[in-house]
C-alpha cells in the first residue's frame, strides 16, 4: 500500500525516514530527531581512538558521544567550538561528523596527545590553540561565527579532592576495606600535597572561573544556536566552621544558574548514563553515599 505523497518540503531518505528541508538546525529526519531529543542517553561507548592514550586526561569523554551531540545541533560543514578542549574529544567528534572545529586548551600536553591520537587513527586534525580561553577567545575567534559550542568543564579546586572517606569495596568482593579514594580527576597534573579541604569558598571560586570562561563564549555563538556543557555532580566532604559534612553537590544546577545569568537560556538537562560503569559499595554499613554513574549535559541556547 503506497504511503502518503510527500509535500514539497519533504524528502524521502529511505530507511532514515522523511527529511524536512525547512529544518534549520540539523540534517535529521523526523525519526532521527525523535531519538535525539531523549533526555537520558543510556549507552556505553567501548574504548576507541587510542583510549588508553587519551585516558591520561582524567576527564575525557567519548568522541562518539560528542559526535552525536554535534550532529543533533548542527548541519554538515558548520563550525564547532570547544573552549576547554582537553585531549580533543569534541574535535574528534567534529571530524567524525564532517564539521569544522576550533579548540582552546591551556595545557600543551593535552594538545600533543590530541594530535598523536589523530595521527594514529587517521582522523582529520582540527585547529587547537594553546592558552587561557578567557584571553584567547577574543583574540582568535570573531563574534557571532560559531554554530555550536560543546565542552566539558574543569572542576577547579575540586580536581584536587579525594572522594569522601568511608567503608568501601567493589561489588562482589567479600571483604570491606577502609581507605581513601582518589577523584578520577586527580590526573590533571596535581600532586598529593595539592589535595585540599573543600569549602564553600572553593566552590564560589570555581563558579567565578566558569563565568569568566563562558561570558566571551556567548559573544562567539550565533543567535538561535546551542551550547552543550558536560558537568558531573559530586558527593564530597565540605568543611564549614571547622566541621566536616558529606554533601551531594549539585554542580549542574549551580553551573546552570551562572550560564543563565550570562543570558543563555536553559533548554534541557540530558543525562548520560553508562550502564557498563563499574559500581562500588560506598559508606556501607554506616551511611548512604550515592554511587554516581551519570554525567549531566546542560543544553542552552542563545536567543
Amino acid at each position: 500500500m503506497p504511503g502518503k505523497p510527500l509535500k514539497p518540503h519533504q524528502q524521502n531518505m529511505d530507511n532514515r525516514g522523511v527529511y524536512d528541508t525547512r529544518n534549520p538546525l540539523n540534517d535529521f529526519t523526523g525519526k532521527e530527531w525523535k531519538f535525539a531529543t531523549k533526555t537520558v542517553i543510556p549507552k556505553s561507548y567501548p574504548p576507541s581512538f587510542s583510549h588508553e592514550l587519551r585516558n591520561h586526561h582524567g576527564g575525557q569523554k567519548p568522541p562518539e558521544l560528542a559526535q552525536e551531540l554535534i550532529e543533533t545541533f548542527t548541519k554538515s560543514g558548520e563550525l564547532i567550538l570547544d573552549p576547554l578542549a582537553g585531549v580533543g574529544g569534541t574535535l574528534i567528534g567534529a571530524s567524525l561528523a564532517d564539521r569544522r572545529a576550533i579548540g582552546i586548551e591551556i595545557n600543551s600536553a593535552w594538545k600533543d596527545i590530541y594530535e598523536e591520537v589523530c595521527q594514529e587513527n587517521n582522523v582529520k586534525l582540527q585547529k587547537m590553540y594553546v592558552g587561557d580561553a578567557c584571553k584567547l577567545l577574543d583574540e582568535v575567534i570573531e563574534d557571532g561565527i560559531i554554530d555550536f559550542i560543546c565542552t566539558d568543564v574543569p572542576y577547579g579546586p575540586m580536581d584536587r579532592l579525594e572522594k569522601t572517606r568511608g567503608v568501601f569495596s567493589r561489588a562482589g568482593e567479600i571483604h570491606h576495606v577502609k581507605r581513601k579514594l582518589k577523584s578520577s580527576l586527580h590526573q590533571f597534573g596535581k600532586s598529593e600535597k595539592d589535595v585540599i579541604k573543600l569549602t564553600q569558598a572553593h566552590i564560589d571560586t570555581w563558579l567565578q572561573q566558569m563565568r569568566e570562561i563562558f561570558a566571551p563564549c556567548y559573544k562567539k555563538l550565533k543567535k538561535n544556536r546551542y551550547m552543550a556543557v558536560f558537568i558531573g555532580n559530586m558527593y564530597r566532604n565540605v568543611f564549614e566552621s571547622g566541621n566536616k559534612t558529606g554533601k551531594y553537590l549539585m554542580l549542574s544546577a549551580l553551573l546552570a544558574e551562572v550560564l543563565t545569568d550570562l543570558n543563555f537560556v536553559l533548554k534541557a538537562e540530558r543525562i548520560w548514563y553508562d550502564p557498563g560503569k563499574s559500581l562500588g559499595i560506598y559508606g556501607y554499613p554506616y551511611v548512604y553515599i550515592p554511587s554516581l554513574v551519570d554525567i549531566r549535559i546542560l543544553i542552552l541556547k542563545k536567543e
